[in-house]
């Protein structure tokens, strides 16, 4: 080998040693690539708009994947280590993968943590927007300052003024809700209220109709039952009867109560009644009337109340001459 390809050889080598540091330690960080996330397409539907406004928030990314979609663009970027914090203004969207962590703090002090697969957008209260929207979670928890409300997945709204309150996805079709503040929390879901103390956890059905709040027609009134109520609306004529509700229709009508719905057409009835109700019990026969058991002879020295025998009382027999 002559002395031109061992400068070659030797200089090769250097150039290689040279890059190794950079190769090895200088972008450790950057490799692999953040994961990717779902995109715009891969979303389920949202039925709400998310216009951009002006409120305010801090959007945090504590562990990878994270997406960040800013109000108004059409796509998003993630969120990397040397570049995990970003501003925020509500119409934007935070998305998280399985195995991500993610936090959107407002300058109120609320605050929303997401665990897992989520995705979720910031609104603007000062449009009667709730503060934070979800799409759709795993585990998340919410703290709230006065005033403030999230809609739940499916439309719910919770109202509180404390935290924290967990939310987590028991199954597709059930999510849990955990009061684990120290203050009562309010849930509006469909077409009832619900206060939830301290400690106390509820689980919500999430229904294909959704779980929005429901305003009553203008003609909806209070019925009262034996033990519960129904709300009605229509033409509704109430029949008197002591251990159940009986409701007949003049005209189209809908009644709510006990857990169901009923539509009414005109003529129409309908019956609420609660399971454990029973019967009036059947009035007792009259005694110490004439001709009753207790006044009627009996034969063979039977007990008054004892049925007759049947066989007639003997006769005499007549002595012969």
């Amino acid at each position: 080998m002559n002395v031109a390809s061992r400068h070659r050889l030797l200089l090769a080598a250097l150039a290689s040693a040279a890059l190794a540091p950079s190769c090895f330690w200088l972008k450790t960080q950057r490799w692999p690539a953040p994961m990717e996330g779902p995109t715009g397409a891969d979303l389920p539907p949202d039925p709400h708009p998310h216009l951009p406004g002006p409120e305010e928030a801090t959007v945090f990314r504590h562990a990878d994947p994270v997406q960040f979609r800013p109000a108004g663009a059409l796509a998003g970027y993630p969120l990397v280590f040397f570049d995990k914090k970003v501003r925020a203004t509500a119409g934007a969207c935070v998305i998280v993968s399985a195995g991500g962590r993610a936090e959107v703090l407002w300058p109120s002090g609320a605050s929303v943590v997401l665990f897992g697969q989520a995705v979720g957008w910031i609104g603007s209260p000062g449009r009667g927007e709730p503060l934070f929207d979800f799409q759709d979670v795993d585990r998340a928890t919410i703290e709230l300052e006065a005033g403030d409300h999230v809609r739940l997945l499916g439309g719910a709204l919770l109202f509180g003024d404390s935290g924290p309150y967990l939310v987590e996805r028991k199954r597709a079709d059930i999510l849990i809700l955990r009061n684990q503040a120290k203050a009562p929390v309010t849930l509006s879901y469909r077409d009832t209220v619900y206060e939830l103390a301290p400690g106390q956890t509820v689980d919500l059905p999430v229904v294909s109709t959704g779980t929005a709040p429901e305003e009553p027609p203008d003609d909806t009134r209070v019925l009262a039952g034996p033990g519960f109520q129904v709300e009605g609306s229509g033409a509704l004529a109430k029949d008197e009867d002591q251990d159940a509700l009986r409701l007949r229709a003049g005209g189209p009508a809908i009644l709510d109560g006990l857990g169901v719905r009923v539509t009414l057409a005109a003529g129409e009835a309908a019956t609420f009644k609660n399971l454990g109700a029973e019967d009036s019990a059947p009035e007792a026969a009259p005694t110490g009337t004439p001709g009753s058991a207790s006044d009627t002879p009996q034969a063979n020295g039977a007990a008054p109340g004892d049925a007759p025998t049947g066989t007639p009382p003997e006769t005499p027999a007549e002595g012969g001459g």
